[in-house]
């Protein structure tokens, strides 16, 4: 059995996927598996994964139809083994050392999930060499969660989970920005967590990247889900905790739909913002608590 499972899902990024999948083989830390799956692409991506498994037995393929990123990363957690699990994303890669010491910083400090910090990358730039650095413990995890600065990026593709304590939480199907989502559940049960400064991931960015595209009507609507989604797993395990996480997760998941509906300069999309936030805030989902004053006054300007 591996010590860590590397679930990486692909579509369509044959142009970037020899990358991705090299900086995994290249891995100083070499006991894992590499689980990735396949989402019905239609490009040259089929045919480059059976390549590299035919090569390295550690890669397995699933192969499914087009289901999308999250189910794509369910389907993938179904069948790993081990008892760490990374998520990296196709058109990214990772540093040589990502495993090792996210691996090392994880189980010597107890820790139920490490994070690192990472690069953005346009066009062919590199990651950047490394310096020997001290890890940050954070005990509980729910500091991490709870801080408003939100210095840890609620992206899952850098981090190391332990596989107990993601097993039972999904990816929500079929929505934009499931990351968040996703770690605001994850927090909540972790213990402890550890975080690398160094920048060990490189996030491709690019044109069709989603944070670059232009804000939509379902993006907005994913926004909406993803509360709804926090507030329903908090209401049935954690309800002590659902103010501190409207205070603090939703609050900057508000702030974001405000600015991003505001720089669509789009009249529908600002009027349909209104309309969502204006149900929210009746539901008492959210709130004028854990903004800025400039937020709370975007805010105010949004419900009336």
């Amino acid at each position: 059995m591996p010590l860590v499972s590397v679930i990486i899902p692909v579509y369509n990024v044959e142009q970037h996927l020899r990358k991705c999948l090299d900086s995994v083989l290249e891995q100083t830390f070499r006991d894992m598996e590499v689980i990735c799956v396949n989402d019905g692409s239609t490009d040259g991506s089929a045919a480059i994964l059976e390549e590299y498994a035919a090569k390295d037995k550690r890669f397995k393929i699933i192969t499914q139809k087009n289901q999308g990123l999250s189910a794509a990363r369910n389907n993938g957690l179904a069948v790993a083994t081990a008892k760490h699990i990374a998520y990296v994303d196709s058109d990214d890669f990772v540093h040589p050392r990502f495993l090792e010491i996210l691996y090392s910083a994880a189980t010597e400090n107890d820790a139920d999930v490490a994070g690192c910090n990472f690069c953005k990358i346009f066009n062919d730039a590199q990651l950047p060499n490394l310096s020997e650095t001290q890890p940050r413990e954070y005990k509980p995890a729910l500091n991490v969660l709870m801080n408003r600065r939100n210095f840890i990026h609620f992206n899952v593709w850098n981090k190391l989970y332990k596989q107990e304590l993601i097993s039972d939480i999904p990816f929500v199907d079929g929505i934009y920005f499931e990351d968040w989502v996703y770690n605001c559940c994850v927090f909540a049960k972790a213990r402890n967590f550890v975080w690398i400064n160094e920048k060990l991931y490189g996030y491709r960015i690019s044109d069709n990247s989603i944070m670059r595209s232009s804000f939509t009507g379902k993006k907005l609507a994913d926004y909406v889900e993803g509360i709804h989604c926090v507030r329903k797993f908090y209401k049935e395990k954690y309800p002590q905790l659902w103010p501190l996480v409207r205070d603090t997760r939703i609050a900057r998941t508000v702030k974001m739909m405000m600015n991003s509906a505001r720089r669509s300069h789009n009249s529908k999309l600002i009027a349909d913002a209104k309309i969502a936030l204006k149900k929210l805030y009746n539901l008492k989902l959210i709130g004028y608590r854990g903004l800025s004053l400039p937020n709370k006054i975007k805010l105010f300007y949004f419900l009336h």
